[in-house]
């Protein structure tokens, strides 16, 4: 299948602000990848928002409280 240059430049204006940084670093990852290069992904250490600290402090409580489920259980 056949993709056009202006289809992606479409799809890139359609992004949110918020993704622009994670949607470059896989951008960049696919056009290095026929170099063979090692690739280093830089870490995002941006502040948490709101939802990703609830989130983190959902799975902590679930860890302290051994509330977790086995891989092995779900594939029997």
């Amino acid at each position: 299948m056949s993709i056009r240059k202006e289809d992606l430049h479409f799809l890139v204006d359609l992004i949110d602000d918020k993704d622009t940084k994670l949607v470059y670093d896989l951008i960049k990852v696919v056009l290095e990848k026929d170099n063979q290069k090692k690739i280093a992904v830089e870490a995002d250490n941006s502040p948490l928002s709101e939802e990703e600290k609830k989130i983190l402090k959902e799975a902590e409580h679930d860890i302290k409280n051994d509330d977790l489920i086995d891989w092995d259980d779900l594939h029997v």
